[in-house]
């Protein structure tokens, strides 16, 4: 067994997509979900990014995401 910690990468934004969906829908906010995978590349991995992205992965596999942005 295996917890792994890292920064996302731009392959992940399919994940991250999907983690911001399931956050929503358990906060019964999907209707304020509305990222895509295109936003996630742009704004996560764009030349001067604003918003950032660590992965938790559990035996390779992410199983939980932390976005943040500094204010």
């Amino acid at each position: 067994m295996s917890l792994n910690i890292r920064p996302a990468i731009g392959t992940d934004a399919g994940a991250i997509v999907q983690f911001i969906a399931d956050l929503a829908t358990y906060e019964n906010l999907s209707h304020e979900a509305k990222a895509s995978e295109a936003d996630i590349l742009r704004d996560l991995f764009g030349a001067d990014p604003k918003v950032f992205c660590e992965i938790a992965e559990w035996e390779g596999r992410p199983l939980g995401f932390a976005l943040w942005c500094y204010t």
